[in-house]
């Protein structure tokens, strides 16, 4: 390790720091990026979990990254990364057999939705076409340090001030019951919405995430699994002369009259560096990383009323002795349904149901379901004639009311989602292999994330855009000079965007005049 002062520190190795990191040493600046973790890129992994299977164990998706300039400015392909298209993007199946599918193309969409409900077809266009205005004006402040409200007001000029105050007050699932008469475009809405970020489709304040499905246009995987992305970062920040220390945990951040200065490892090491950029949650790197003696104690009130739900999901993996089917199209070859990310729950209802049992502790008795069979799509995932299924959760408590201990359980309710499953895919059950669930005890203890809460701190509206993570520390600039902080916790928040490392990197060469 060379011993020389680093210009910068990035803490954690998940995607926004590596984003972070991968700019500001494309500038020139000596970086060192430490990792606890064996593995870096946190949430988004793609390890052997099952011999010869190639398994996404945490995050498979990937749409917010492709409406940045990350991947063109870091010139990631020359370090081996390649996407691959996904159309149709969404696809919903429902008990009756019916289903629906979202293409790329506006019009192949409605054409789709036109077989379950005509009425449903043409609201679901004018729809789309007024959401597409309010996603263009909210995109575009993701790529910069977020604006107050009243600015956010202020920059309306095609939607009226008044209209987008509703949209963004309302409630999904009041917009969704006004606008459609079915189900089947309802639900995969409102998944791709407040269900993504943990929140049920009737809570206020999430009218402005009906319009979110609509990103899924741009959805592309990463051939050789979601981790390329970070193999491919990884590659550029070393190609470039940064460094990347893994298996190394940060247990100080060194701070001397009111600046950051360094860290301080496990080991008993310390590392100096002109600048800090803390890459993990915001609660962790004041109360933890930083210490309260070091900070203000009406700013330390505050980060401690930061709210971390009660987790958000689990995930289980299965290896599959071949291709499962969908009971509302069951052909035997890879198809449409096999390759565009699948979102499950019969109803609106459901998912609210799944909410309450989880708000109150209880393991949802049908929570809604993120479905992917990334195999059909990419074989080199698997091997020859062997498929991957991954289920993921909405919603799944961290804390369980029960007293059961996640431990103990795991593997049960792991059975439990796949038996869910087998109602949309009845031949799957005799297809797996081997399982893998990891709980929101495991995300936590595996990933460093609160409460297993991968994005940080609850996206709910009062902690979203200048208010996040907090009021006066949303431009990624801390009280402590020299500290900078990113991740899912800063503005725009969760998801595999890398926009939180990218806007923390822009702040920080500003302040290094570069």
């Amino acid at each position: 390790m060379n011993i020389n002062i680093y210009d910068i520190i990035v803490v954690g190795a998940g995607h926004n720091g590596l984003v972070a990191a991968a700019y500001l040493v494309r500038k020139g600046l000596k970086v060192l990026v430490i990792e606890k973790a064996a593995i870096p890129g946190g949430c988004v992994r793609t390890s052997e979990v099952f011999p010869g299977f190639k398994v996404n164990v945490y995050s498979f998706e990937q749409y917010l990254i492709h409406s940045t300039p990350i991947i063109q400015d870091l010139e990631l392909e020359r370090y081996g990364l390649r996407y691959y298209p996904v159309d149709p993007v969404i696809f919903s199946p429902f008990p009756d057999k019916r289903y629906v599918l979202f293409y790329r193309d506006l019009e192949k969409t409605v054409e789709n939705i036109r077989r379950l409900s005509p009425h449903d077809a043409a609201a679901y266009k004018k729809l789309a076409q007024e959401f597409e205005v309010v996603n263009g004006l909210l995109g575009s402040l993701s790529l910069r340090p977020p604006l107050s409200v009243n600015d956010l007001v202020s920059l309306a000029q095609e939607v009226e001030a008044e209209d987008l105050i509703q949209i963004i007050l309302a409630s999904a699932k009041d917009i969704l019951d006004e606008t459609f008469e079915t189900e089947y475009v309802k639900v995969p809405i409102a998944f791709l919405g407040p269900a993504a970020i943990g929140l049920p489709p009737s809570q206020k304040g999430t009218g402005w995430t009906v319009g979110w499905h609509l990103g899924a246009r741009r959805l592309a995987r990463p051939y050789g699994g979601a981790g390329a992305l970070i193999e491919a970062l990884v590659k550029m920040i070393k190609a470039y002369g940064g460094e990347i220390l893994l298996n190394h945990e940060v247990i100080n951040i060194l701070v001397k009259n009111g600046k950051a200065t360094g860290v301080k490892l496990s080991d008993g090491r310390q590392l100096e560096a002109k600048a800090i950029i803390a890459a993990c949650d915001p609660k962790q790197t004041f109360l933890r990383l930083i210490g309260e003696e070091h900070l203000d104690s009406l700013f330390v009130s505050k980060v401690r009323k930061i709210k971390i739900a009660n987790g958000l999901a689990m995930k289980a993996d299965f290896s599959l002795d071949g291709l499962p089917t969908y009971a509302c199209n069951p052909t035997k070859d890879v198809n449409e349904c096999h390759r565009a990310a699948t979102y499950i729950a019969p109803s609106l209802e459901t998912l609210e149901k799944a909410y309450d049992e989880y708000k109150f502790g209880r393991n949802p008795r049908e929570p809604g379901l993120m479905v992917s069979i990334p195999s059909a799509s990419d074989p080199s995932l698997a091997p020859s004639g062997k498929h991957i299924l991954s289920l993921e959760t909405r919603y799944t408590p961290y804390a369980l009311s029960s007293g059961e201990r996640w431990d103990d359980i795991k593997m049960q309710v792991a059975e439990q989602l796949l038996d869910l499953f087998s109602i949309y895919s009845p031949d799957v059950k005799k297809l797996v292999l081997q399982m893998y669930a990891a709980s929101p005890l495991d995300w936590e203890r595996e990933l460093n994330l609160p409460k297993g809460n991968f994005f940080h701190i609850d996206m709910t509206l009062d902690q979203m855009f200048s208010l996040r993570p907090l009021p006066g520390i949303s431009h990624y600039r801390t009280p402590i000079k020299g500290l900078y902080i990113t991740g899912a916790g800063t503005h725009p928040g969760g998801g595999v965007s890398g926009a939180p490392g990218y806007n923390a990197a822009q702040v920080v060469l500003r302040d290094f005049n570069l």
